[in-house]
């Protein structure tokens, strides 16, 4: 690869995403890992200045070598299209200050040209208000701390988490951090612990800029809260972890029978849901 290349491919994940804290913080929804880092790509290809209905186009080429995923396979194609397809099916609730709720979709339409390899997006009306032209209370993060993340939970905790990172500290009701997380049929804190919070824990204090801890906070033997300890990393360490991300993106993934490269396992044997996501064209 050239070194332009791999340079614009570096400077396409470090694109900011931007949310508003209102989807960030109240949204419950149940995405897996290659909806959410594909919707939080196509979030960073805004601009500060862009208009509502504004279409945003991708290749399917640039996508892969974003997401460090063999873009000469020809299977990734119908992989992005049932993707995307999925994420324009889908729809979650959310509540307003008066105690209202409104569905909100993700995106309103997507097209797909097989032979340009080139996608063509526009976002749900009704989502546009909370990622278009926002000047406070909003989320912002580097596209690139989520790429290497393979747990849903992670991505969901960590955008969470840097949200109220000001604060510096958090603590979430177990039940409605589960509801947030869509990881209610974790019934035992144990599996709770060991597959949602220690997995998400390790994967956030190694790519991204926040380093984290957490303690359950008990009322008799039960377990009613999680309380997070959120620390911003000073530029050394943040420096340390984007290398880390970008050296775990350049690692070729493993293919298994057809095509399965956004269902694969970790290291350590874990299924962790899938990987994906989306670049700027």
């Amino acid at each position: 690869m050239k070194y332009d290349e791999k340079l614009d491919i570096y400077t396409q994940r470090d694109y900011k995403v931007v949310k508003s804290n209102e989807i960030v913080q109240k949204a419950k929804y149940d995405l897996n890992i290659t909806e959410l880092k594909t919707f939080a790509f196509i979030l960073s290809k805004i601009k500060p200045n862009d208009k509502e209905n504004q279409e945003y186009v991708f290749s399917i080429k640039d996508f892969c070598l974003v997401c460090g995923i063999d873009y000469k396979n020809g299977g990734n194609y119908n992989h992005i299209k049932n993707t995307l397809k999925g994420l324009r099916d889908k729809s979650f609730w959310l509540i307003d200050e008066d105690g209202k709720e409104t569905t909100v979709g993700w995106l309103g339409k997507v097209k797909l040209d097989k032979r340009s390899g080139r996608v063509t997006i526009k976002l749900d009306e009704d989502i546009q208000k909370y990622v278009l032209g926002l000047f406070n209370n909003y989320t912002q993060y580097s596209l690139l701390s989520t790429l290497p993340m393979k747990s849903s939970y992670s991505f969901r905790i960590y955008e969470l988490l840097k949200s109220y990172a000001f604060t510096k500290s958090h603590t979430f009701d177990i039940d409605d951090l589960k509801s947030k997380l869509g990881a209610a049929a974790y019934t035992n804190f144990k599996d709770f612990r060991r597959k949602v919070l220690e997995v998400a824990t390790r994967e956030i204090n190694e790519y991204t800029d926040l380093e984290i801890t957490w303690e359950p906070i008990t009322k008799g033997k039960k377990v009613i809260e999680i309380k997070f300890d959120i620390k911003q990393r000073d530029s050394w360490g943040q420096y340390l972890n984007i290398k880390k991300a970008n050296e775990q993106l350049e690692k070729k993934t493993e293919v298994k029978g057809q095509l399965s490269i956004f269902d694969y396992e970790s290291a350590d044997g874990m299924n962790y849901d899938n990987p994906v996501t989306i670049t700027k064209g």
